[in-house]
């Protein structure tokens, strides 16, 4: 059996990064402004040198950690510095980036909260165009 792993380490931070974004990262946990655990990502703004606030988000693919950044760097696909700060501010405050499969109860509590005419309008655009979807929904019949 093999050991798959969804654990943020600075190691981890270093390997997605390189070197240099990485040390650069560790000048900018200060610069994050806000910081959001979700269900299943990571939700932040970071100040950039230019003084403009970029949004990131950290998540996982599988055992892959993913993040996004609005800033030039990030825009270009790049694991940039800030995604570095948000990593180890999460780190700092003995946080973590939420594994892929975790119970999604923000998702569950605004479905729950819907009507049942919304859920049903939602439900059908997307089964429209996932017949995966759609032979679920049919054969629950």
């Amino acid at each position: 059996m093999t050991f798959v792993s969804t654990t943020l380490t600075t190691e981890l931070l270093l390997h997605r990064a390189g070197t240099k974004s990485y040390w650069r990262g560790l000048t900018y946990r200060d610069a994050v402004l806000s910081l959001r655990v979700h269900s299943r990502h990571v939700t932040a703004r970071v100040r950039g040198s230019d003084d403009a606030a970029y949004a990131v988000e950290l998540s996982w693919s599988g055992t892959h950690l993913v993040g996004t950044c609005s800033c030039p760097h990030g825009l270009e696909g790049f694991f940039c510095k800030h995604c570095v700060a948000v990593g180890l501010v999460l780190l700092d405050r003995g946080q973590t980036v939420p594994p892929p499969d975790a119970e999604d109860v923000e998702l569950k509590d605004v479905l729950r909260a819907l009507p049942a005419d919304v859920l049903r309008d939602l439900l059908y655009e997307q089964a429209a165009g996932d017949l995966k979807l759609r032979a679920r929904i049919m054969s629950a019949r």
